[in-house]
């Protein structure tokens, strides 16, 4: 399962998870992000080393090669108790001009769907680009599945 650290855009250096937060990056998402309602500050602090308020959550992504992404917004939709199937917009470290979209989902607390992919209905999906263009600001991304499917 990959592993979770704040890492600064400024300096590069890296902080555990638990020295930002006090907690686990389950906890974090549930606890913080989520009770937020995606408050997207949640994603950026100051930096112990260099003071920029540039640091944010990186992951390595299972890859044979281990490649290195950094959290730049979080979105999730809750279903029922426990489920929260998630759209993370990240970039890979070195790479900030070509933003990419991991698809990641919690069950609880458990972090092991981290490091899976979230199977998503349309609705969820939707929901989801709609949450993410509300949380971001961002009016040119697209807000449903207007695009027809074919083949499928």
């Amino acid at each position: 399962m990959p592993g979770y650290w704040w890492e600064c855009e400024h300096c590069d250096r890296t902080v555990t998870f638990a020295e930002v937060t006090g907690c686990s990056i389950a906890a974090f998402i549930w606890d913080k992000l989520l009770a937020s309602a995606w408050d997207q500050a949640v994603l950026a602090r100051d930096c112990p080393h260099c003071q920029q308020h540039s640091l944010r959550i990186a992951y390595d992504f299972p890859r044979r090669d281990k490649l290195i992404f950094r959290l730049v917004h979080a979105v999730g939709v809750r279903e029922g108790e426990s489920y929260l199937p998630m759209m993370w917009e990240c970039y890979l470290v070195g790479e900030p001009e070509r933003p990419k979209f991991d698809f990641k989902y919690l069950n609880g607390r458990n972090p092991k769907g981290l490091s899976k992919p979230a199977i998503l209905s349309r609705e969820q999906l939707s929901q989801l680009l709609s949450l993410y263009r509300a949380r971001t600001g961002d009016a040119a991304f697209p807000d449903s599945l207007a695009i027809p499917l074919h083949g499928v």
